[in-house]
């Protein structure tokens, strides 16, 4: 609705009340100034052409002198109740499916045109979808992120580390460019993003800095005959490289947390720590079941920012690519890492259900 809509016709005749042309200081100009009126002088005018010496004549007439083909408690309850009990129940809506119920419910017929101008005037505005699956709608699956969420808020960010892994392609083009007047945004590259040499990438946080990764390459997975991270790789790189590095941190009780998989066995990884003469680790923890991008600082917001800056790097040398992704990791910056840790809601005092859809 606009500002000057909101004007009464008891105000409007006040106005024009003080309104006298021989007189200085009482025309159009000198009144829309004087009460401070949005849409100035020529609103005052049109107020005035149709001013018969009453307050009714100034009242709020439909735009374009239409009569209404819905009621205003009509557009309400057919049209605004609809829309929003579609919106609970997480179901698309658009106008076909609003006149549908409209009609069926008015038994007449009501154009599609007049139905989209209703729903404008009462607020309803297309806006881009968001994908929510069923799990993320359930309510034991938010009491168990909560949970783990809250008791993760009680221990201090440096006795917690996240480990996590990802996957980098050595095509990873940047998602923008400069284009100049009358060009077109394309860039040449060898082969699709799909198609190209994948790098299974590991990475482990402790409070406000990474402190170990490592980059399994293509030609790895093929001496090893496997396609991906196996539990082996990461108990392997847990002795050879976390467990010295959580030794440096000097930091009794550690907490280890990593999603559920089967890659990460709480008896193997723990065999592999032992073998790798760390004894600072007192649990490792699982997040509850595909909660990663709710909970780890690494799942969502780092690594987002971490592909990203990969992408600025394009093109990428395949025999540079393990040395690029350890130098990347390990610039991750404390304000980068805090404000993950902050969208992960581990901070404390927030609220645990904060994110929930």
């Amino acid at each position: 609705m606009r500002k000057y809509d909101l004007y009464t016709s008891q105000f409007k005749h006040k106005v024009l009340e003080e309104y006298d042309r021989g007189i200085s200081g009482c025309g159009f100009k000198s009144l829309a100034k004087r009460f401070k009126i949005t849409g100035g002088h020529k609103l005052i005018m049109s107020w005035y052409s149709r001013w018969d010496g009453t307050g009714d004549s100034l009242d709020q007439r439909p735009r374009g002198h239409r009569t209404r083909t819905m009621t205003q408690q009509e557009v309400e309850n057919y049209i605004l109740d609809f829309v929003k009990s579609m919106n609970n129940q997480r179901i698309p809506v658009n106008y076909k499916k609003v006149q549908a119920h409209v009609e069926s419910s008015l038994k007449r017929e009501v154009s599609i045109r007049t139905i989209r101008r209703y729903g404008k005037e009462c607020g309803i505005r297309w806006k881009k979808t968001r994908e929510l699956t069923l799990r993320d709608d359930d309510d034991i699956f938010w009491h168990n992120v909560g949970q783990f969420r809250r008791s993760l808020q009680r221990i201090a960010n440096d006795r917690l580390i996240f480990i996590d892994e990802i996957a980098i392609y050595s095509v990873m083009p940047p998602r923008q460019t400069l284009v100049a007047p009358g060009q077109q945004p394309f860039i040449l590259v060898t082969q699709p993003s799909a198609y190209s040499k994948r790098y299974d990438f590991i990475g482990a946080i402790n409070g406000s800095q990474p402190i170990a990764c490592m980059t399994l390459c293509p030609e790895d997975r093929e001496r090893r005959r496997f396609k991906g991270v196996r539990q082996v790789v990461i108990n392997q790189w847990i002795t050879d490289t976390l467990a010295p590095a959580i030794e440096r941190l000097n930091i009794d009780n550690i907490y280890l947390i990593c999603d559920q998989s089967r890659a990460h066995n709480k008896m193997d990884m723990i065999q592999a720590l032992r073998a790798g003469k760390c004894n600072s680790v007192k649990q490792i923890l699982h997040m509850p079941t595909a909660s990663a991008k709710y909970l780890s600082p690494l799942d969502n917001p780092l690594w987002h920012s971490f592909r990203e800056s990969i992408r600025n790097q394009h093109p990428l040398a395949a025999a540079d690519i393990p040395l690029l992704l350890s130098e990347a990791f390990h610039s991750l910056s404390k304000k980068e890492i805090k404000n993950a840790y902050r969208k992960c809601g581990l901070i404390y005092g927030t609220d645990e259900y904060y994110d929930r859809p």
